[in-house]
């Protein structure tokens, strides 16, 4: 899920039912959801989204189907149809973490997971609207939710396992912080009016729905009432109405389909 600026909607595609992986794309213009062309990528979840605001398209990349086959593909879309675009760049992956730096008008892609795993995949890709380019081959210890920072001009990814968090400046990954939301995955972060919010995430014996601030230097909970606990949910910032918005996820007993804002 990302959100499109230029048009001033949240813009979803897909994910997983529970009983399957969907192929739809939806826009929630922040009162109701619409939903679009039924064209496009082949259903899928785990895969992610940025908004290129350099070229006014949302960007999709990889995934899986129900069978665990990843994809390899990625896709734009201009609010009214996808076109796929590049045939080569980063290998087919799932879980694997995406933000567009708007510093440099790149979407930056780091790790994921192989249906061979473990070890997780540990490389850095950076996309032009045109080609894919591998950057790095090392990084954080595993991919997690990734978001730019337009203050430190710089893309920023918290890993839940290790509980670090990484900056990228376009040639290399730096380790900024070291103490933040305890260990989790699935959790899902967005930058929002100057800040970095994250919500939520899994362990294996618990789901969270706790609510977190970065500010560049120090993580800060800041909200418990809101949300139920969850994990694999989407999130986004509406810069319109100033609104982080979140969509679905899974709680400790069904696949969630609820919306919920958060006035920044």
């Amino acid at each position: 899920m990302t959100f499109d600026s230029q048009r001033g909607r949240t813009v979803l595609f897909g994910g997983d039912s529970g009983n399957a992986v969907l192929g739809d794309t939806w826009e929630w213009d922040g009162s109701f959801w619409t939903q679009m062309d039924d064209s496009g990528p082949g259903p899928r979840a785990d895969h992610a989204m940025v908004y290129d605001s350099a070229r006014q398209v949302s960007i999709l990349f990889g995934g899986r189907d129900t069978g665990q086959t990843l994809f390899g593909d990625t896709w734009q879309w201009d609010g009214q149809d996808w076109t796929q675009l590049a045939n080569s760049g980063p290998s087919p992956r799932s879980g694997h973490g995406m933000a567009f730096d708007s510093g440099r008008n790149r979407t930056v892609l780091f790790g994921g997971f192989r249906t061979d795993q473990p070890p997780p995949i540990a490389d850095t890709w950076e996309f032009d609207g045109q080609d894919w380019t591998q950057q790095a081959d090392t990084g954080p210890p595993a991919a997690g939710p990734m978001a730019f920072d337009s203050i430190g001009a710089r893309v920023l990814l918290f890993d839940g396992q290790s509980v670090t968090t990484w900056s990228w400046n376009g040639a290399s990954w730096v380790q900024i912080a070291a103490f933040g939301p305890p260990t989790r995955t699935g959790a899902a972060m967005t930058a929002a009016a100057g800040s970095i919010v994250l919500f939520g995430g899994r362990t294996f014996v618990a789901k969270f729905g706790d609510s977190w601030s970065f500010d560049g230097i120090h993580w800060t909970q800041v909200q418990d009432i809101g949300p139920s606990p969850r994990g694999a949910h989407a999130l986004t910032f509406d810069s319109t109405r100033g609104a982080v918005v979140l969509f679905g996820g899974q709680d400790a007993n069904a696949v969630l389909g609820d919306t919920w804002e958060h006035n920044t």
